[in-house]
Order: structure tokens, then C-alpha cells, then sequence
């Protein structure tokens, strides 16, 4: 059997096509019985927005499945870059409070937490990140739930640079620098087992919190961050070679960029769109500031 499982299909019921994908890249060889299982949505905004935070109700769906299986469940976020917001305006605005205490799942705020650095060299270069302590100590299975966006600086935003959300600091737009590098050590540190992308409706245009939203109606599911991800970025129609946090982590050994070497349930190219990132003229100034720290502070 091949290492990598990845899941595409069109939604026609959420809850079903949510379980048929995880039985088809075999959940619960990554989440044991009675383990400790972290998930990150993305919530990129206090409240929920098609296309740009992950759905509630998917959310709700995900929980449930998970109860049954996991010994504790957690969802976790940060708060909002430049103290926008918190992450507990996140958690009321997308109703987590209600979801989670269904669910029996617990919510956490992570720049609240406790945290640590963790340094390594990634692709000839030092780079070290700040990540809460329980996440690298005390987690059994760590889940991504990312939105099918792109992403003005980074090309597209999916589970690897949903990641970046577990970075505690709300300034952590001052440490953007060498952020391929540093997202590839936060999955590395990391290490997420199952990922999960929500295209209920998709991102266009600019992205991570602008754009246009599409309703796509796509599930992408997957035991591999690397492969999601480039799953999910072949299905916009992004070129891979302008995904630089993809490459690196493909190039560390996280995982394999060649869908032709993935177990898949189809054909990814029945679902192929055409989206593309417009950047502005005060994005390409942008660009500057967040490929230098100096600059950015």
C-alpha cells in the first residue's frame, strides 16, 4: 500500500462525503483510541466568511466523528495578526462555544499558552519559530482544516501555511521573513496527520481575507500536509513552482509533491479550476516588508 492517501470529491452531503473521505485515507491509523487530538481551523476573521474562515458547520460535522474515537479533543487558534482580534472573538463569532460543547471538545486560545522557541536549520539556513508548548509536547494527532484559498504573499494558504496560525504572537507579520522556511519547521515540529481542506466555497483573486469567494462545493481530505496541499493548489490551478513553503517541505522529506504516486479515490483533474492571484501596486510594495524583519518593524 502506497505511504500517501489523498480524498477529492464534490459535496452532496457534508456529513457523509466528510466520513468517506476519512475512511478512504484511513483516520484512525492516525487518530488511536483514547489519544489527545488537536484541530486548527482557519480563522482568519472573528466571524465566519465563505470562502476565507473554515465552516462551522463542517467543523461541526468533523467533531462529532472525532468524539467517539479521541480521549480529548481540542480546537486552537490564535489571536488575530496586529491585535486585530482575539482568538476568543474567532471562537464566539464562528460558534465554536456551542459546537465544542456538543462535540465534548475543548477550545484553546493559544497566544494564552504557555509557549517555546524551536530552531533548526531548513534548507541551509537557521530559522526558529515560537510555538505553544502543549502543541509540541502533549499532542497524540495534530488535524489542519484550512480553506481552498489563494494567498496574496505566499501564492495560496492551505494546511501548511494555516500553520502559521499556531505562531502565539499576535505581531508575527514581524517574523515573516524566511517564512517558507519557518512553516516547513512548524510542520516539521508539528507534524500533522490528517488535513482537511474545506472548498465549500473557495477563495479567488487575493486572498488570505480578500477576494472572490466561490462556491466550489469541493472536499479535499488527506494523511499528508504536503499532499493536500499540492492537491489542493493543482485543483486551483496554481502552479507549484510558485509555492515555495510546498517545495521546501517536499524538499525536508514531509511529504511528496507527485499526485501520480498518491492513492487517490479520482481523478483530481475532473476538478480543475482556473484561479489566479491579482496583486496591487501597494502589494508589491507589501512584499517587501514581509520578506525583511528589519523592514517590517
Amino acid at each position: 500500500m502506497e505511504k500517501y492517501s489523498a480524498y477529492i470529491s464534490h459535496i452532496t452531503n457534508l456529513k457523509d462525503d466528510l466520513l468517506k473521505s476519512l475512511e478512504f485515507v484511513e483516520w484512525k491509523n492516525q487518530v488511536q483510541k483514547g489519544s489527545t487530538v488537536f484541530v486548527k481551523p482557519n480563522f482568519t476573521y472573528p466571524y465566519y466568511k465563505e470562502g476565507i474562515t473554515t465552516s462551522p458547520e463542517l467543523l461541526r460535522f468533523f467533531l462529532e466523528i472525532l468524539k467517539d474515537r479521541a480521549g480529548e479533543v481540542i480546537v486552537g487558534e490564535s489571536n488575530g495578526g496586529n491585535n486585530s482580534f482575539t482568538a476568543d472573538d474567532a471562537f464566539k463569532g464562528h460558534n465554536m462555544h456551542e459546537i465544542c460543547r456538543e462535540a465534548g471538545a475543548t477550545l484553546a486560545n493559544l497566544s494564552k499558552m504557555p509557549s517555546m522557541s524551536v530552531e533548526d536549520t531548513i534548507q541551509g539556513r537557521k530559522v526558529k519559530v515560537l510555538l505553544p508548548k502543549f502543541l509540541v509536547n502533549d499532542i497524540d494527532c495534530f488535524i489542519s482544516v484550512p480553506v481552498l484559498k489563494v494567498h496574496v504573499m505566499t501564492t495560496v494558504t492551505l494546511s501548511i501555511k494555516n500553520l502559521w496560525g499556531c505562531y502565539p504572537d499576535t505581531m508575527r507579520c514581524l517574523h515573516h521573513q524566511n517564512l517558507s522556511r519557518k512553516l516547513t519547521l512548524i510542520t516539521k515540529t508539528l507534524n500533522p496527520r490528517l488535513v482537511i481542506i474545506d472548498g465549500i466555497y473557495a477563495l479567488n483573486g487575493h486572498g488570505p481575507m480578500f477576494g472572490v469567494a466561490k462556491k466550489t462545493s469541493i472536499l479535499i481530505s488527506s494523511n499528508n500536509p504536503v499532499v493536500a496541499d499540492s492537491l489542493g493548489t493543482a485543483v486551483m490551478g496554481i502552479p507549484l513552482k510558485d509555492v515555495e513553503s510546498i517545495l521546501i517541505a517536499s524538499n525536508q522529506g514531509l511529504g511528496t509533491v507527485d499526485l501520480d504516486n498518491v492513492r487517490m479515490n479520482d481523478d483530481w483533474r475532473k476538478f480543475a479550476m482556473d484561479f489566479n492571484v491579482k496583486r496591487t501596486l501597494v502589494d508589491n510594495l507589501s512584499l517587501l516588508l514581509f520578506n525583511s524583519e528589519i523592514l517590517a518593524k
